[in-house]
């Protein structure tokens, strides 16, 4: 019985939560249902503007973005990480005819590509990737800063 009180907990405690940035509300629905299982939350935004939003109050640590959607492109997702978010990892969410505007993508600081048809577990795999990748900046920033810092009683 305690084996599964354990396995519970850390099921719960494993969640990753994510944005998805895209005009289709039913793939978000889709890949939400789907995620759930891996542990792995789905929120939806339209905007870049909601984007942030949720970013900001999920906690988020990946951003998956259309290549294409309303009021923008992959490359403002991107922006909009550099100038707010940085410590989130993106993904950029494409079909197989969307190859020739990905060429620079990685140049330009997303950690990969999610090719549709949706594989579950090459995409599960990732985004706990991009998730990790996201804690390792965290841990680096946070590093970093408590070297600048001068310590509490320094003066």
């Amino acid at each position: 019985m305690p084996n599964r009180l354990v396995r519970q907990q850390s099921s719960i405690d494993y969640f990753i939560d994510c944005v998805v940035l895209s005009s289709f509300e039913g793939e978000s629905s889709f890949l939400r249902n789907v995620f759930r299982t891996a542990g792995i939350r789905v929120h939806h935004a339209d905007s870049i503007s909601e984007a942030d939003f949720l970013l900001t109050v999920t906690g988020s640590t990946v951003l998956l973005s259309d290549v294409i959607f309303a009021g923008g492109y992959w490359q403002g997702a991107l922006d909009l990480l550099s100038k707010g978010h940085p410590l989130v990892t993106m993904l950029v969410i494409a079909d197989p005819v969307d190859r020739e505007f990905l060429e620079d993508i990685f140049l330009r600081g997303a950690c990969g590509v999610i090719w549709k048809p949706f594989q579950f577990h090459a995409v599960t795999k990732l985004l706990r990737a991009a998730h990790e990748a996201s804690r390792e900046r965290r841990a680096l920033f946070n590093e970093n800063a408590s070297r600048i810092r001068p310590p509490a009683n320094a003066f």
